[in-house]
């Protein structure tokens, strides 16, 4: 659980910065905890690709790679937000550490929509 909060912080603190290109990066994350493997994926709309690009890598037990567009396979839900100008979506996928009941709260403590599938 500690990684899913770490992950949604990189994210958060990778917005913002210069405008240089605007597009959108997808960054798609899986970690494991014990036994049992988290999955997550965030898209940004941002003006600073290269910036967000950089942003997504693994580290430590949090394998990330760059990908076209999150998956909508197995979501539980999704939370978006906008933070310096730039809007971000926060995938949730089903597992069995993750629930509505996890990943809402999370979503509210950036001020997110947060919606279920």
């Amino acid at each position: 659980m500690r990684n899913i909060l770490v992950i949604v912080f990189v994210f958060i603190a990778g917005c913002g910065g210069d405008a240089q290109v605007a597009g959108k990066v997808a960054c798609e994350y899986n970690t494991t905890d014990g036994s049992v493997t988290v999955r997550g994926c965030g898209e940004i709309e941002t003006h600073d690709t290269g910036e967000q690009e950089s942003q997504c890598k693994s580290s430590d037990d949090v394998e990330a790679k760059l990908v076209d567009g999150c998956s909508m396979d197995d979501v539980l839900g999704t939370c978006v937000f906008t933070r310096d100008g730039e809007t971000m979506t926060l995938y949730y996928y089903k597992s069995e550490m993750v629930t509505e009941d996890v990943a809402k709260p999370l979503c509210e403590t950036v001020n997110g929509t947060w919606t279920a599938s």
